[in-house]
């Protein structure tokens, strides 16, 4: 048994435009749909289409680059040469943007279903269910379905025909609230207006997730303000790997060069290009390969603060040993951090408090006007005891019972 998913990409929009074409936070939905789709265990889809503009053909090849085969469909007939016996099929509505929850709850595995609503003003874009009830933009259908739909006479829209059927055979009902439209967390995009207000709410309300002061409290929100600005364009995601990789082989060869302070503010922009990264991957379908490129240059950061008194004294003009100060303290550092990220990670998904953490960005932004102003031995004794405070403070209120 497999998961096949039918996705709609026909409906037009006002100028012209197909609304799964519609880009959000510089994404088109119909690629936010796929990697959805993915992260529920689907490998194919079919996508319902009156025709294939260059666009959609162009969208549809970036999407099997990350792994899913896609396929054209016009009629039940086309589907059901892909359908297997015992398959399920999801039905995405044409232009929907949900959230992961609800693709996971309706991907369960057990009879068809139908994610439903309320009838409100909110909810007018999606297809009447009964009296009270909308279509939610989801429904899980099965094979049976499509080979009925396959075998009838005459033309039919196989996206609403399978819906209906659906509601027909008594399909289970899962209910979202209408409340959940309002905050834009299930629309249909009807046209540009309506996508451009749900990009400025996803950018308010993007969880960043993550550990550490230096990143919570400074560079994301940094990152934050520069963000319309990031989402919009799709070479933004493309070449800031590139651009971040090569700013901490700046820092390494900078520290090598005998050049501390200026090594030490490059990191602090290493620092703002990988919380850009972190940012950009809450509204890109990204590849496994974009997460272990960040955490690989996140790590050769963490590295690269460790060995930093060495980097600087070795690679300088006299080739000496680093002062004890800086070559046993710095390590001792970049172990309190290692140490933060273990602690966090093993708080599971009851964190609290995490912002207060240390991390590499609060080290590096601490470190750069110490080495400007030759207080790099001082800052180096510091930032250890300094982190090791912030741990135990986070202990302490993480352990408090929640407040109800």
């Amino acid at each position: 048994m497999a998961l096949i998913a039918l996705v709609g990409a026909s409906e037009m929009l006002p100028d012209g435009g197909l609304r799964a074409l519609v880009a959000i936070a510089g994404e088109t939905l119909i690629e936010r749909q796929a990697a959805r789709l993915a992260d529920v265990g689907v490998t194919h889809i079919a996508v319902a289409v009156a025709a294939v503009p260059a666009d959609l053909l162009a969208t549809c090849d970036r999407i099997r680059r990350r792994g899913m085969k896609v396929t054209p469909v016009r009629e039940a007939s086309d589907l059901m040469a892909l359908v297997e016996g015992d398959d399920r099929i999801i039905l995405v509505a044409d232009g929907l943007r949900a959230g992961s929850a609800h693709y996971a709850a309706i991907a369960k595995p057990g009879s068809p279903a139908i994610l439903v609503t309320a009838d409100t003003l909110l909810t007018q874009g999606f297809e009447r269910i009964d009296a009270t009830r909308r279509w939610g933009g989801l429904a899980c259908i099965s094979d049976a379905m499509v080979r009925d739909l396959a075998e009838m006479p005459g033309e039919w829209d196989v996206m609403l025909t399978l819906l209906r059927m659906a509601v027909q055979t008594g399909a289970r009902r899962l209910y979202c609230e209408p409340a959940l439209f309002e905050q834009g967390e299930i629309a249909i995009v009807t046209d540009r207006p309506t996508a451009a207000l749900i990009e400025q709410s996803s950018l308010q309300q993007v969880d960043y997730g993550g550990m550490g002061l230096g990143r919570s409290a400074i560079m994301m929100p940094l990152i934050r303000l520069a963000g319309p600005l990031l989402v919009r364009s799709p070479k933004t995601a493309r070449y800031l790997p590139y651009a971040t990789a090569l700013l901490w082989i700046g820092v390494a060869l900078l520290a090598a060069s005998g050049l501390a302070a200026a090594g030490a503010l490059v990191a602090v922009l290493g620092g703002l290009c990988l919380a850009a990264m972190r940012f950009l991957a809450s509204f890109r379908a990204q590849s496994a390969a974009h997460d272990r490129v960040r955490a690989i240059i996140r790590s050769f950061a963490w590295l690269l603060l460790a060995a930093f008194p060495w980097l600087l004294s070795l690679g300088g003009a006299a080739h000496a040993m680093p002062r004890f100060s800086e070559a046993a303290l710095a390590p001792c550092l970049a172990a309190t951090i290692l140490l933060a990220r273990l602690l966090y990670e093993d708080a599971g998904e009851k964190r609290r408090f995490h912002w207060l953490l240390p991390d590499a960005d609060q080290a590096w932004i601490m470190l750069a006007p110490a080495l400007v102003f030759g207080a790099a031995p001082l800052m180096f004794a510091i930032l250890p005891l300094l982190a090791l405070f912030q741990i135990l403070l986070w202990m302490r209120l993480a352990r408090r019972p929640e407040v109800k």
